[in-house]
């Protein structure tokens, strides 16, 4: 992500414009959204509370396509700048749990953390946690009513490995190699909200600027395991 020419730098800087302009009423349209669908300035009748959750619940969705852009924005033009503390990434997998834990509730899946005090890195909190959920959200996805989804860990050489394992759907080898370019669509499934392309690609960027590298392991009907590797470093008492 080096030597960009002026004219890719350019058009970093429009889309980044654009994403800012589009993002900026996006957020009013979900603030103001939300306030209606929770009856904060007065009751709905059945109907118009329905249509109300389904205007927030799209404008969140757009929401997160817009940030998305942006953060390829960043990537793609070397604004991303990491701020790096000791931290431990079994703590981020079980607050990712927290935050997903209601679209987990509505499939009936179970979410399960190993334990691992020891699993520390030297890493930016909020980009790292951002990776798990991507991650966490993809076993959501592509996993069926009942599954479950297990996050381990292992230590390897001087590398703390990071497993997301599901018991979902699966992906062909021809399909998996192509998951981390950008605006892949390997992961699209029929009757799912259709993705961006573009969450696994920062994903892998986000890992490669920690010094580290992602990858999945897949077989269709048989479920999936991503995995990154970050150099370790004990948190300093």
């Amino acid at each position: 992500m080096s030597n960009k020419t002026k004219e890719q730098l350019e058009f970093a800087r429009f889309l980044a414009q654009i994403g800012h302009e589009i993002r900026t009423p996006l957020n009013a349209i979900k603030g103001f959204g939300e306030l209606l669908a929770d009856e904060t300035v007065g009751e709905l009748n059945p109907a118009q509370k329905k249509y109300m959750v389904k205007i927030t619940d799209n404008a969140q969705k757009l929401l997160l396509v817009v940030n998305q852009i942006l953060d390829w924005v960043k990537l793609e033009s070397d604004q991303i700048m990491l701020d790096k503390q000791p931290l431990n990434l079994s703590r981020i997998a079980e607050e990712v749990g927290n935050l997903m834990e209601l679209r987990m509730q509505e499939k009936q899946l179970t979410y399960t953390v190993n334990e691992a005090g020891w699993a520390s890195v030297n890493g930016d909190w909020s980009r790292l946690r951002e990776v798990m959920v991507n991650l966490v959200g993809n076993s959501i996805k592509f996993t069926d009513k009942g599954g479950h989804i297990t996050v381990s860990f292992e230590q390897k050489e001087q590398y703390i490995i990071t497993h997301v394992t599901d018991d979902g759907c699966g992906i062909s080898q021809e399909k998996a190699s192509q998951l981390f370019e950008p605006f892949s669509k390997g992961m699209d499934r029929p009757g799912e909200e259709k993705n961006s392309g573009l969450g696994l690609w920062i994903c892998r960027s986000i890992i490669e600027l920690h010094d580290g590298h992602i990858w999945v392991n897949s077989e269709q009907g048989k479920g999936t395991t991503f995995s990154f590797a970050l150099p370790g470093e004990e948190i300093q008492a």
